[in-house]
């Protein structure tokens, strides 16, 4: 083989690497924009205040329940100082992000499973934030 065969063939070998390392023809994982706002709009919704009153969320069935604040405000918050039937929620592992009425998003920070479907008390003592949400996500 020549000089010539080699540096073509190590051409192609490199495009087909850097191809396949930019994920060319790979399928993306990314979900539409309809499957977001299927998934929103099958949440439940509440407004929740931070200075500790009940807030009482209906399950239909069992599910995760999601605290969202606003990004400014994330820095202050603590997911152990809401509670759910008592219960401290943990810190939330999914990137969620809902947007309000005024064009400005909220982000999950806390989140609790819901094993049973029912009423349940959420209550939640923030200091630095007047406006929290709440969004419970019933299991497929």
């Amino acid at each position: 083989m020549g000089k010539s065969n080699r540096g073509v063939i190590g051409i192609v070998a490199a495009l087909l690497c850097i191809g396949s390392l930019a994920g060319c023809g790979a399928k993306s994982s990314e979900p539409s924009v309809s499957d977001v706002a299927d998934r929103f709009s099958a949440m439940e919704k509440y407004d929740v205040k931070p200075n500790g009153d009940v807030t009482t969320v209906t399950a239909s069935k069992s599910g995760t329940l999601y605290v969202l604040a606003y990004r400014d405000d994330l820095k202050k918050m603590n997911a152990e100082s809401c509670t759910v039937d008592g219960n401290p929620m943990k810190a939330s592992t999914e990137d969620l992000n809902y947007p309000d009425s005024k064009g400005k998003n909220l982000f999950a920070f806390a989140q609790s499973k819901v094993g049973q479907a029912g009423d349940h008390k959420l209550s939640c003592n923030q200091s630095g934030t007047a406006n929290l949400k709440a969004l419970f996500e019933a299991t497929k």
